[in-house]
């Protein structure tokens, strides 16, 4: 099969692991098996086999397709190629989810490394970067690396034009960090600006629903009931009017909106 045809049919089957991850797996292995001997093309497909054995919840199986997918990306386009980063990225957040916190981190600084090397520092995916491993450190609970990672990634994306809306992901973990560290306050301004990012550049999407019941639960956490009351309203509205009312995120959201209104009719102000 030519190059531009297996990639034309990388991109259906990644249409298709959205709604048919279990149908896109079959897809996968059919076209492994037609490309055996195609590096670079089974590299891809094991990076998206992973990703969709991870969806399905087979956690051992992703983790041996992303390892082999770097395997075989190092051999296609060498070991500090944009392409080997990305997926050694992916394989990094396996590793997170597993509980193997300093393998995730190895495997993410070496990305970064990487992709600073062959980018440049001010490269997109160098924030992409950023953010991933930031994610990282923050379930090490080391805030301080996972926010000055996070700010680097920060200052690469609000310089470009247009805006991405990775900044809006971006902003909202910075707010989640402040909230860490017990700085309310600035935490409820980052939510802000996440919210107004990602309802510009998104407007009614789940990743607004979610920043508007982050800056929620932050205004709750610092005591301003109201405000707090009115935000996890309209991100349940959201919620509801996306198809996922009946969510877990928006059932979260919903049982904080509850204690919201209970504590606005302690105070009389129902």
């Amino acid at each position: 099969m030519a190059q531009k045809d297996w990639q034309h049919r990388l991109r259906d089957i990644a249409e298709q692991a959205k709604e048919h991850p279990a149908g896109a797996e079959m897809a996968l292995r059919d076209l492994l098996q037609k490309e055996a001997g195609n590096d670079l093309c089974a590299a891809l497909a094991q990076d998206m086999l992973g990703r969709v054995l991870f969806t399905l919840r087979r956690v051992k199986e992703a983790l041996e397709a992303l390892e082999l997918s770097v395997t075989l990306m190092r051999r296609a386009k060498g070991e500090g190629s944009p392409m080997t980063c990305l997926a050694m990225q992916n394989l990094a957040h396996i590793y997170m989810s597993l509980g193997n916190i300093d393998k995730s981190i190895e495997l993410g600084r070496q990305a970064l490394d990487g992709l600073i090397a062959s980018c440049g520092e001010g490269h997109g995916l160098v924030a992409g970067a950023m953010l991933h491993l930031s994610a990282a450190y923050y379930e090490r609970r080391d805030f301080a690396e996972a926010e000055r990672l996070l700010r680097g990634a920060r200052e690469i994306w609000e310089a470009q034009d247009p805006t991405p809306p990775e900044l809006g992901t971006c902003l909202n973990n910075l707010g989640r960090i402040k909230e860490e560290r017990g700085r309310i306050a600035e935490g409820i301004a980052l939510h802000r600006q996440a919210l107004e990012v990602r309802s510009r550049l998104l407007g009614e999407h789940e990743d607004t629903a979610f920043s508007l019941g982050n800056l929620g639960v932050a205004l709750a956490s610092g005591g301003q009931w109201e405000e707090a009351a009115a935000t996890l309203e309209r991100c349940v509205a959201m919620y509801e009017a996306l198809g996922q009312g009946a969510s877990e995120l928006a059932e979260s959201y919903r049982k904080n909106l509850a204690v919201c209104r209970n504590r606005l009719a302690a105070e009389g102000k129902a």
